[in-house]
């Protein structure tokens, strides 16, 4: 099968080629408004595509099919749905976008600090305009990839976006595809790599593009929002083909510098390559033809190796994954919360072993899951994981309503902060957290509820507040440290020793893989008590200075200061709910 585009694809000399996937259809017709000749039947070609070349179309001309003298519908692989355009789609002329100026290329995993953020919650705008607005916000806090929560077409005007409707389109509410692609290129021009979240797994096909969809879902499947995506029964290369042209689309049209599949567990397929191995290998020839550094990122959260692991040790080559066990053993330390699935993350242990491992759990049987979750070997560098405090996924109940600083305090929301930030891993800030937003995130689509709630947006003011202040000094600076210290800046938890020295208490080691004895070491008290420790005895000798102390009145707490340098045999005292960060140096003055 012929690897080519789906939907429309305007040249610059205003010809445009059509191609849809309609293996059942015998026949495919077109009508492209403001033209003479109402209807073009398109050519047929191997495997139930049919395509067609017309002359003198331009950007914006809408156009729609016609599948056996059916109803007019719009294209599955529409660019661009206008608001309350339901039968027709839009054509995009994406070479007309100045990208001139923009030569940023990517970043490695190994690089990346993450910031995630929703378009319609980040801003009062409530668009890509507005996020561009606070661009400058996010380049001083020392953010080098922003992560977009779905940014294509989905059901209703404002909701999470994974409800997705029209997987190549820019959802209307957020912008055009211009605005976009302007927010990226202010994004590059600021050195900002861009992710977007995408979801692969499900479908929620308009009225219209019901029969149209028909060869799309699977006959043997279902995922955990009904219809599963066939990517291995009859007629699956097209469907694997057209997610596989979508990602191309939103990285060689809107120089986007990655992906995260959020639901890569709900892909089924069991064809021997499977379908993250292809579509992970089709990125690498695009990134290497072009130039550039993309990314793929697993959303799966079951412990899984494969899709990150490479295709020579029987992996899908995918480039990280997200560590909900972290997620899940930082939640239920700092805030107790043992019900539902944190009641396998109650043991201290977990904790060690999520900071040590990436994972909590390495084949061990999960008291809520009831099955062996992960698996022993750790055979993963730190680069593989994404850690994070906070995200949207963990608001999805009622139970988990409001965040870390809502349900614990201020201090607990500062611990989170430094255990992600000061991890060996690549660490990720949902948006708000760095002044210490307190607005919830639960799930909502106003197609199912009616409105999006202004109880979930950002309220901006707070920066302002003391506490605001305080909290964005200490992630500039646990970020100014993570970019300059040459050992708590590589993602290696090779270089790394973890261990509990005290009820609650963590001490975490980091030696520089260049073995120039830049050693760091954060302790971290998760416990409700102030608590004493001589830490020096798990250190290797020389001098230890305290970096950073988050109780400190520098970041509004209120313990006493811890010493400078860190007594040889005697004890210090720290506060509950807080961390340490100390560096070594050689010799004493």
């Amino acid at each position: 099968m012929t690897e080519k585009y789906f939907g429309a694809r305007l040249q610059e000399d205003g010809k445009c080629s059509f191609r849809i996937f309609a293996p059942h259809a015998q026949q495919v017709k077109i009508k492209i408004q403001n033209q003479q000749n109402d209807f073009y039947t398109l050519i047929p070609s191997q495997y139930g595509f049919h395509e067609i070349t017309l002359d003198e179309v331009q950007s914006g001309a809408l156009y729609s099919y016609v599948l056996d003298d059916g109803p007019s519908i719009p294209d599955p692989a529409s660019s661009w749905q206008p608001d309350d355009l339901k039968n027709a789609s839009a054509v995009i002329g994406h070479h007309f976008f100045d990208w001139s100026g923009d030569n940023f290329s990517g970043l490695p995993m190994s690089e990346m600090i993450l910031y995630e953020a929703h378009i319609g919650t980040f801003s009062p705008e409530k668009n890509f305009q507005g996020l561009i607005s606070k661009l400058s916000h996010l380049s001083e806090l020392g953010i080098n990839t922003l992560q977009l929560m779905p940014v294509s077409n989905f059901a209703g005007t404002q909701g999470w976006g994974y409800e997705t409707t029209f997987p190549y389109s820019v959802h209307p509410p957020y912008g055009n595809p211009e605005d976009l692609k302007a927010l990226i290129k202010q994004c590059h021009l600021r050195n900002i790599a861009v992710i977007l979240d995408v979801s692969f797994g499900s479908l929620i096909p308009v009225a219209a593009l019901e029969d149209a969809y028909a060869p799309f879902f699977s006959n043997k499947y279902n995922s955990l929002n009904g219809r599963a995506l066939n990517f291995d029964e009859k007629y699956s290369y097209g469907v694997r083909e057209f997610y596989i042209q979508c990602a191309l689309s939103w990285l060689r049209d809107y120089h986007v510098d990655g992906l995260r599949i959020k639901d890569a567990d709900q892909i089924f397929d069991q064809t021997p390559i499977h379908f993250l191995e292809e579509l992970a290998n089709r990125i690498k020839d695009f990134a290497s033809q072009n130039n550039r550094t993309c990314v793929l990122i697993n959303g799966d959260k079951r412990n899984a190796l494969r899709p990150v692991l490479p295709p020579e040790k029987g992996g899908y080559g995918l480039d990280a994954l997200y560590s909900d066990d972290f997620y899940c053993a930082l939640h239920s330390q700092i805030t107790g919360n043992h019900e539902g699935r944190f009641k396998d993350y109650a043991a201290p242990e977990r904790m060690v072993a999520a900071m040590q491992y990436g994972f909590a759990y390495r084949g061990e049987i999960s008291n809520h899951y009831l099955r062996r979750q992960g698996r022993n070997k750790s055979e993963l560098s730190g680069c593989k994981f994404i850690v994070y405090s906070q995200g949207h996924e963990e608001n999805y109940g009622d139970t988990s309503k409001c965040r870390i600083i809502k349900n614990a305090g201020f201090e607990a929301a500062k611990l989170s902060a430094g255990a992600t930030l000061l991890s060996p891993y690549v660490p990720m800030i949902f948006m708000g957290d760095e002044y210490g937003e307190s607005a919830p995130f639960n799930n909502f689509n106003d197609s199912q509820d009616g409105n999006c709630p202004d109880e979930y947006c950002l309220n901006w003011m707070n920066i302002e507040s003391d506490q605001g202040r305080a909290m964005l000094a200490l992630y500039r600076n646990l970020l100014k440290i993570r970019k300059e210290h040459p050992t708590i800046h590589e993602p290696c938890r090779h270089r790394c020793h973890v261990q509990e020295i005290a009820p609650g208490v963590i001490l975490v080691f980091r030696n520089s893989t260049y073995g120039d004895r830049k050693y760091a070491a954060v302790l971290f008290n998760f416990s409700k008590d102030d608590t004493e420790s001589a830490i020096a005895q798990y250190l290797p000798e020389g001098v230890w200075n305290t970096e950073l102390y988050s109780a400190s009145s520098a970041y509004s707490g209120r313990a006493s200061a811890l010493p400078e340098i860190l007594p040889q045999d005697g004890k210090i005292k720290i506060a509950a709910q807080s961390f340490a960060l100390f560096l070594h140096s050689e010799f004493r003055n």
